[in-house]
């Protein structure tokens, strides 16, 4: 799959445990992890906010998606 990165929302990167590495916006969160078969625990997600890398606890995720 083949996404553009809008830069005026946030940018998320997804880590998979085999240290697969995907970025997106939260739009296409879950197209993303529908097509890598992401299993809960298996995986982290990081958002970018100002500059600087910071992992992403569920709520959080649920609710730049939703």
């Amino acid at each position: 799959m083949k996404t553009t990165i809008d830069n005026n929302t946030r940018v998320l990167q997804i880590v998979t445990s085999t240290q697969k590495q995907v970025f997106c916006n939260p739009k296409d969160y879950k197209e993303i992890a529908k097509e890598l078969n992401l299993v809960e625990g298996y995986y982290t997600v990081y958002h970018f906010w100002n500059s600087k890398q910071k992992k992403l606890s569920k709520k959080d995720l649920n609710s730049l998606v939703d």
